[in-house]
């Protein structure tokens, strides 16, 4: 008899026949045995389920669900009511789990009572594209700080208690697509605590296509308004109103490819970030310093991609500053 908890990994498959036999691979080369593989084929017109039914043949673990097209968080909530481990892990079908992930993720949470949700760091590989670690915070302060912009979590990567879910009806909401994972970790951050682990255990694929990279670079009015409105909640909690340029700026600063591609004022940024802190200060909803930390990482990944465009007027505006400080301190005016 196997003492192990089950995990059920839940994947959700539409088109993906190009990395989709090396994805499930990964899966089933998993030194954590004790699970079952939840793959549903989202309505692909490819030759997708011909590789799951190919897999499903050689291993008994495989549970198939094909149907219609009905999107990503449909078959997501769809798989995750189905699963009957104790433990729900997420897998995309063109990313790639390292060996030990599943074994490492399972101890983690059995020996971390308090911690439902636990990701790994990542690395971010593609075509034409640099290998990179995507290092997430691993502690549940700085976690939460990230909620006030974006994602606490590599999504495909994290590994949940089911029980935790069911206890507070938790679901992926239609309403809020493709940023899903963005308000299923606010909405969890309510009742428990987050981590990561501090080891590459997952493979992430970077792809110029991925439906929220096209929307972003498109500028979709409507993925700021869906955003916009899941970091407003944090926001109300801070007690915090802003203005309609307030909101755009705190959009734009939740992702480097945005500030990459903005001129964002230097003076107006420092004056934004320094009401969230004094609110914080209020309200203490975060972690003071890890708020402060980063915010100020924010700040100097602002001033980086200014150097990178070869922007250097904001180098006047900080002499200017430091320059006047000075006078005022030698003549004793504060």
């Amino acid at each position: 008899m196997n003492d192990n908890p089950m995990v059920s990994v839940v994947m959700s498959v539409y088109n993906a026949e190009k990395y989709l036999d090396e994805a499930i691979q990964s899966i089933l080369n998993q030194t954590y045995k004790n699970f079952e593989f939840i793959i549903i084929n989202d309505g692909s017109m490819d030759k997708s389920l011909d590789i799951i039914d190919k897999f499903k043949a050689q291993d008994e673990r495989i549970i198939v669900i094909s149907r219609e097209n009905k999107g990503l968080i449909a078959s997501l909530n769809e798989g995750i009511k189905k699963a009957k481990g104790k433990y729900i892990a997420r897998m995309d079908a063109d990313d790639i789990s390292l060996p030990t992930r599943f074994e490492e993720q399972v101890e983690f949470l059995d020996k971390n009572q308090d911690i439902a949700v636990c990701g790994t760091w990542v690395e971010v590989f593609g075509k034409n594209r640099k290998k990179t670690i995507w290092k997430m915070p691993i502690n549940d302060d700085e976690l939460k700080v990230r909620l006030l912009f974006s994602v606490s979590f590599a999504h495909p990567s994290i590994m949940m208690k089911k029980e935790f879910i069911q206890r507070h009806g938790i679901k992926y909401k239609e309403e809020y697509k493709h940023a899903e994972d963005y308000k299923f970790w606010l909405d969890s951050s309510k009742y428990t605590k987050f981590a990561n682990i501090s080891k590459v255990l997952f493979r992430y694929r970077y792809l110029e296509t991925s439906v929220s990279r096209v929307a972003d670079n498109a500028k979709d009015e409507q993925r700021y308004k869906i955003i916009s409105s899941i970091f407003k909640e944090v926001l109300n909690e801070l007690d915090v109103k802003n203005t309609k340029k307030e909101n755009r700026l705190h959009f734009t600063i939740g992702l480097n490819e945005r500030i990459e591609k903005e001129d964002i004022d230097l003076n107006f940024l420092n004056k934004y970030l320094n009401k969230l802190i004094k609110a914080n200060k209020t309200r203490k909803i975060f972690h003071q310093k890890k708020l402060e930390q980063f915010l100020i990482k924010k700040f100097l990944v602002v001033i980086y991609y200014k150097m990178k465009k070869k922007d250097f007027t904001f180098l006047l505006a900080v002499f200017y500053r430091l320059f006047w400080r000075g006078v005022f301190k030698y003549c004793g005016i504060n």
